[in-house]
C-alpha cells in the first residue's frame, strides 16, 4: 500500500477480528490445537485450489495432523468446508447482528471497517468466495457459501435500509437499490481484483493498515463524491 502522510484526525486504527474458538468435548489429547490448524490448512488450499482438487489428505498434510481428525472434527471434506466458512465470517455476522440493532443505525462505514477487519487476516477469502460462487449453484461449497451468505446479506441488506433509505440520507432520485450496489462494490472489489491490477493504483498490499485508509477512502467517496465544484471562468 502506498504510504499516505498523515492520519486523519478521529481515525482509530482498528484491530483485526477473528472468529470464537468453539469448545470441542472429547477432543484427543496431545494435540489441542488440531481444529483450528486443520481450520486454518482448509481455508489457505482452498484459497488458492478449486474446492473438487483439494482432498483431505493435502489438508491434513498442511495442518501437520492426522487425517483420521477431519472426520473427527468435522465429519467429512464438506463438513470442514463449511465450518471454515461459517467461523472465518461469524465476526461479520456478529457485528452485523450488533448494529442492526443499535439506533440510530447511521454509521456507513461500519460496515465496511467490520469486513475489512475480517478479511484482513484472510487476503485468500473473498476471492475464495466468488470462484465458488461463479462456478454453479450444483455444488457442495456452493450451497454451503449461499446459506452463509444469505444471512450476510439479508442482515447487510435491513442495516443498510435503516441507514441509508429510513434515515434519509439517499438524495432525492437515488434509487436505493444502486445505492446499495455502489456500496458493496466500492466495499468489495478491491479485495477481489487482480493484484496486478491494484497495483497499478499504488495499493500494494491488503494488510490492516492499508484496508484502514481503504475503508476511510470508500466512505469519503460514497457520502461526499470525489468531484469539486467547477470553478468560475475568470
Amino acid at each position: 500500500m502506498s504510504q499516505i502522510p498523515g492520519r486523519p484526525k478521529g481515525i482509530v486504527p482498528f484491530t483485526v477480528l477473528s472468529a470464537p474458538q468453539p469448545q470441542i468435548l472429547g477432543r484427543p489429547k496431545g494435540n489441542s490445537d488440531a481444529r483450528q490448524r486443520l481450520i486454518t490448512a482448509a481455508l489457505n488450499l482452498f484459497s488458492h485450489s478449486s474446492y473438487p482438487t483439494v482432498s483431505t489428505r493435502e489438508i491434513a498434510r498442511e495442518a501437520e495432523v492426522d487425517a483420521a481428525l477431519i472426520r473427527y472434527y468435522f465429519g467429512s471434506k464438506a463438513g470442514l468446508f463449511e465450518q471454515m466458512v461459517r467461523e472465518t465470517l461469524e465476526p461479520v455476522l456478529a457485528r452485523l447482528r450488533e448494529i442492526s440493532a443499535a439506533e440510530p443505525p447511521n454509521n456507513v462505514g461500519e460496515l465496511m471497517q467490520t469486513y475489512y477487519r475480517v478479511m484482513a487476516p484472510n487476503p485468500g477469502l473473498p476471492r475464495l468466495i466468488m470462484r465458488v460462487l461463479q462456478e454453479g449453484d450444483g455444488t457442495e461449497p456452493y450451497r454451503i457459501l449461499l446459506s452463509v451468505f444469505e444471512q450476510i446479506l439479508s442482515l447487510s441488506r435491513q442495516w443498510l435500509q435503516a441507514s441509508l433509505v429510513d434515515a434519509g440520507l439517499l438524495k432525492e432520485g437515488v434509487d436505493p437499490n444502486l445505492a446499495r450496489l455502489s456500496f458493496v462494490s466500492l466495499m468489495v472489489f478491491p479485495l477481489i481484483a487482480p493484484p496486478v491490477l491494484m497495483r497499478q493504483f499504488g495499493i500494494f498490499s491488503a494488510d490492516a493498515e492499508g484496508l484502514q485508509w481503504l475503508a476511510l477512502h470508500n466512505v469519503q467517496v460514497f457520502t461526499q463524491g470525489v468531484l469539486g465544484v467547477p470553478r468560475s471562468p475568470l
